[in-house]
């Protein structure tokens, strides 16, 4: 009956939305500049760049977004970056790589999907913290990302056209090493090009030692070959990405092997009515990780965790341009397989920890703009999901009486659900003169339990990322979650500055969470349950403003600001990034580059009591850059981070749960003290 409930309200409350702006002379989401390696944000919390060279000093994929307004990075590890956006993260936040949702194989997300986004060179990097488009992904309540490779080019004529980047880099804070490869060669109607990426890193180090747990080594290779069509391409992609050797010092285990590949193909074609897009793929990733071979364990302890999943998707789309409106129409079909056990590697005994997981979602969504003089515009968007999940009957070789008796009542238990969900976007946007622009969104997002919310069948340390170092139990009566957002954005432009503020607020019916149960884990802690609350919210704003001095010297800012309240039982929300902001004084001229950087952070003591969640002091951080980009296309970057060598603790950053380091059990995990890094490119 709940669901039923919440099914009509969400179609009313949306036509009602729909309607109102209908009545009005309503909105529309221009699409954004884009400049090669630098942040841009217009419009309705749409930020776009194209990725260059800072591509060499990041850690993963996750770190192109660290510094975009509203956006900040939830990390386990340093190869397990998890975006949060506007204090929502994990599955709550609609992440596509080259356009393929992928499912991680961890139970804890130490392999979130922008791991498998570590660039080459080149891609575009598309976010929308909170009102998004309904075409940029359901299923999904805090916005959207998609890091994506550059569409194929051809040559004219008859000539070859060589196109490409090498890269090397060196970061001092862990001796990290990363090369990279972007190559492609086309003629007028074939390109084949060529992205690969390897890196080798040590322990991190801080002022007052080193973070043990904490290297990594990855390497990946893709292949893409496009073929020119009368109006537009068709590409076949493939590639394989490889982790190994990688701590997790916030996580109960470490990443000790993580193989993944993917199959595609992609097309699109401009026709005379309009442009028609498809992307088909399957995305498949074998994890294993395990708790003694990087970390000290007691021998009776040893355990490994062999996990697997496998993504299969498809999406199409329809641009159909008229004067001046645009509708985009599309299905999108995507099923995820999932599976993960323990391993007690004294005994060789053995249980399920998901088994035979499936989780499929069909959609349908309408998405118009439409120009209705030179300064008002509209965006309305329709969408449904109809969201189906199942789970095998789980085996238990280890645990006693309890964990059998916890197999035998999931295994007799229902376990097949489905879930209808509906998303809607209406926005108003009104431009008085070219400098100045005021706008207001309202959306309904909705997003069905994930699969380790809802199958987590028995008691452990399984959290989809939250690494709280808590107990937790699935759920098989949870509710999807609804979030009713709405949005302002005010912006002004002069000659030689700019700013905008865009302040929010999202309220969250049956928000899910961990709550304490009856039953206890074997540090005598309350197990969390994954229940439904009520209500939770979430509020704030982003700033973002620059000014030209004159044609080399410039400064741009940012600032990002966000609570999070569950309204029902009182209390904050946990892991929720403190004000935080960035200041860059940059000089450019005649190929050479500067930027001096303020990274600011307040401090955080808005912290979750449910979780034991502890605050953490603010921190200011000065870095240096330099480069020097030549005509032959050679640029080389030298810079110094954290100048001061100031002792910092990244409020995102994890609790240490690896003896042996020089961070206590429990203890934050502080960030690199004082380092240099170098990197050298080469475009051709």
């Amino acid at each position: 009956m709940k669901s039923s409930f919440r099914f009509v309200r969400a179609v009313a409350t949306g036509w009602f939305l729909i309607t109102c702006l209908q009545a009005q002379t309503g909105t529309h989401l221009l699409d954004p500049l884009i400049v090669r390696g630098r942040r841009v944000t217009d419009d309705w919390g749409t930020t776009e760049r194209i990725v260059g060279t800072e591509r060499l000093r990041v850690q993963d994929g996750a770190d192109l977004l660290k510094d975009l307004p509203g956006a900040a990075i939830v990390r386990n590890g340093p190869q397990t970056g998890i975006i949060q956006l506007r204090g929502l993260s994990g599955d709550r936040v609609a992440v596509q790589v080259d356009g393929m949702r992928i499912t991680p194989a961890c139970p804890n997300h130490m392999d979130p999907p922008l791991h498998y986004a570590s660039p080459a060179g080149g891609e575009l990097v598309r976010m929308f913290a909170g009102i998004g488009p309904v075409s940029e992904g359901g299923d999904s309540i805090g916005g959207s990302v998609s890091i994506a490779r550059p569409d194929p080019e051809f040559a004219k004529g008859k000539e070859l056209l060589l196109d490409g980047t090498l890269g090397a880099a060196w970061r001092g804070s862990q001796d990290a090493i990363s090369l990279s490869a972007d190559a492609s060669v086309a003629d007028a109607n074939d390109n084949l090009r060529y992205r690969g990426a390897w890196a080798t890193a040590d322990d991190l180090r801080f002022p007052g030692g080193r973070v043990s747990d904490t290297s990594y080594h990855t390497t990946s290779h893709e292949l893409v070959n496009a073929w020119r069509t009368p109006g537009g391409f068709l590409a076949v992609d493939l590639g394989f990405a490889t982790t190994w050797d990688t701590g997790t010092p916030a996580l109960p285990m470490d990443m000790i092997n993580d193989d993944a590949w993917h199959f595609g193909l992609h097309q699109r074609e401009a026709l005379s009515w309009g442009t028609v897009e498809n992307r088909l793929y399957v995305f498949d990733i074998d994890h294993l990780m395990d708790n003694y071979s990087f970390r000290p364990a007691a021998p009776a302890m040893k355990m490994k965790a062999p996990a697997a999943s496998r993504d299969y998707g498809w999406r199409g789309e329809v641009l159909l341009p008229r004067g001046d409106s645009k509708l985009h129409a599309g299905l999108e079909l995507h099923r995820a397989e999932f599976e993960a056990r323990q391993e007690m590697v004294a005994s060789g005994l053995w249980r399920d920890t998901f088994h035979d997981n499936h989780r499929s979602r069909a959609g349908a969504y309408l998405d118009w703009e439409q120009d209705w003089t030179a300064q008002w515009h509209t965006r309305i968007g329709l969408r449904t999901d109809v969201v189906a999940s199942d789970a095998g009957r789980v085996s238990n070789g280890f645990g006693g009486a309890v964990v059998n008796a916890d197999a035998a009542l999931f295994n007799a238990s229902d376990r097949t659900f489905t879930d209808a969900l509906v998303d809607v976007m209406a926005g108003l946007q009104f431009k008085p003169d070219e400098g100045t622009s005021y706008e207001l969104a309202f959306a309904i997002k909705n997003r069905a339990p994930s699969l380790v919310e809802r199958y987590l069948w028995t008691p452990a340390n399984a959290s989809a990322g939250l690494a709280d170092g808590r107990t937790y139990l699935g759920n098989l009566g949870l509710d999807p979650e609804t979030s009713f957002q709405v949005g302002l954005g005010l912006a002004k432009q002069g000659e030689h500055w700019k700013a905008k503020v865009t302040p929010f607020y999202q309220l969250v019916d049956d928000y899910i969470q961990g709550l304490p149960s009856a039953r206890l884990d074997a540090a005598r802690q309350p197990v969390l349950q994954y229940q439904n609350i009520d209500q939770a919210e979430l509020y704030g704003a982003e700033f973002v403003a620059g000014y030209d001095f004159n044609d080399s010297f410039s400064i741009d800012g940012t600032v990002s600001y966000v609570r999070g309240h569950d309204l029902t039982n009182g209390g904050n929300l946990y892991r929720i990034a403190p004000l935080r902001s960035t200041l860059d004084l940059s000089y450019r001229h005649e190929g050479w580059e500067g930027h001096l950087e303020w990274l600011l952070a307040d401090r955080q003591d808005a912290v979750a009591s449910v979780q034991g969640e502890s605050p953490t002091p603010g921190y200011g951080l000065l870095n240096l850059r330099l480069a020097r980009e030549f005509n032959s296309g050679l640029r080389i970057e030298l810079g110094v981070e954290n100048l001061l060598d100031k002792r910092y603790e990244d409020h995102l950053g994890g609790v240490n749960r690896v003896a042996a380091s020089d961070v206590g059990i429990g203890q934050k995990i502080p960030g690199a003290g004082r380092f240099a890094y170098s990197s050298i490119s080469w475009r051709f």
